[in-house]
């Protein structure tokens, strides 16, 4: 598929964003002009493919953001349309606009597809994701499959633009990252006390501790910034230093500089997700914790199919977590 105008639908979130970039970078290398929808919450990861038009529309697709696809679609004249967030209403596309052909991932469910097996009849090819079986194809593959790509390619990223690097004479050659995540924390019954443990412990490993938060506020952000010294990506990256010089919280931290961070971090380790990702895209190890609540074989094979959608075929490194903090962290450790 060379020169060709194509359309990209991938208003999800920016884990799902992370996960197609080698497809669409594909795309775009073999010459093709590409336009994607993106939302909210993937639209400021944009840099990972630059040269690109990118259109921002909701998340959750208002009736506004229907017609502004239908018109797009209808002007531009696009040869093809590459269905990668699976919402509903995009599956029927390909039923008013026939000239098109619409490359899918589409859904295999415990009680119905998505689409229907009618409107699949309309798609020009799609790979499906099931959700009622293990998949032999992770979230990667499964993408590149619609362009008949088996092996994932190297992924190359060059540095355009980027905003004020200086705050790396704070950190070291030896460093960890980590990410905190508050729902993950929550779900494990941690509080602060937790927290402090395995920063202590990451500390006795790595020269300096490098490590965010959410996004959004939570409770324990005015301790990170009580307790430890801090980057304020708010105000142009300046750095704040507190008594302890080796730990560094990255306050809100914007996609661009939490790239560079994981790129140059010596370890990566956190809750499974965006950051798995991320790391995986650039070839560098992380360690990903998990922390699945199995209360019946239901439970098991969910988070089996779950595990085989993201993460299978990865090679990556994975620990299952559980409250007793002790134990996890002598978990931990034989990764570190």
């Amino acid at each position: 598929m060379e020169n060709k105008k194509i359309l990209i639908l991938k208003n999800d979130r920016a884990g799902d964003f992370i996960s197609s970039v080698r497809l669409i970078t594909e795309l775009k290398n073999r010459n093709n002009l590409i336009d994607i929808y993106l939302s909210k919450f993937n639209y400021n990861f944009n840099f990972l493919i630059p040269d690109c038009n990118y259109k921002q529309i909701s998340f959750d697709l208002k009736i506004v953001d229907k017609v502004k696809v239908c018109i797009d679609i209808f002007k531009n004249k696009y040869d093809a349309v590459f269905i990668l967030s699976p919402k509903n209403f995009y599956y029927f596309l390909p039923l008013i606009f026939r000239n098109i052909k619409f490359y899918a991932i589409v859904v295999n469910g415990k009680k119905r597809n998505r689409p229907i097996n009618f409107l699949r009849k309309y798609l020009h090819k799609f790979s499906v994701r099931n959700r009622n079986k293990k998949n032999k194809l992770n979230i990667i593959q499964s993408n590149l499959s619609l362009i008949d790509i088996k092996e994932i390619p190297d992924f190359k990223y060059f540095v355009k633009n980027s905003s004020n690097l200086n705050y790396f004479t704070h950190t070291s050659n030896n460093y960890i990252f980590f990410q905190f995540k508050y729902n993950f924390f929550k779900e494990l019954n941690w509080s602060f006390k937790e927290f402090e443990l395995i920063i202590n412990f990451l500390e006795t490993k790595y020269e300096k501790v490098i490590f965010s938060s959410d996004l959004e506020k939570n409770s324990f952000d005015e301790l990170f910034e009580k307790n430890y010294s801090f980057i304020d990506f708010e105000k142009n990256a300046t750095f704040i230093k507190k008594n302890n010089k080796r730990v560094i919280y990255l306050k809100k931290v914007d996609p661009l500089n939490l790239f560079l961070i994981i790129k140059k971090a010596n370890k990566i380790l956190g809750p499974h997700g965006l950051i798995t990702q991320l790391a995986y895209l650039i070839g560098k190890q992380s360690i990903n914790l998990f922390n699945f609540k199995i209360k019946s074989l239901n439970d098991y094979y969910h988070q089996k199919i779950s595990f085989s959608e993201w993460y299978s075929n990865m090679g990556i490194n994975f620990i299952f977590l559980n409250s007793d903090i002790n134990k996890s962290i002598r978990k931990i450790s034989k990764f570190i």
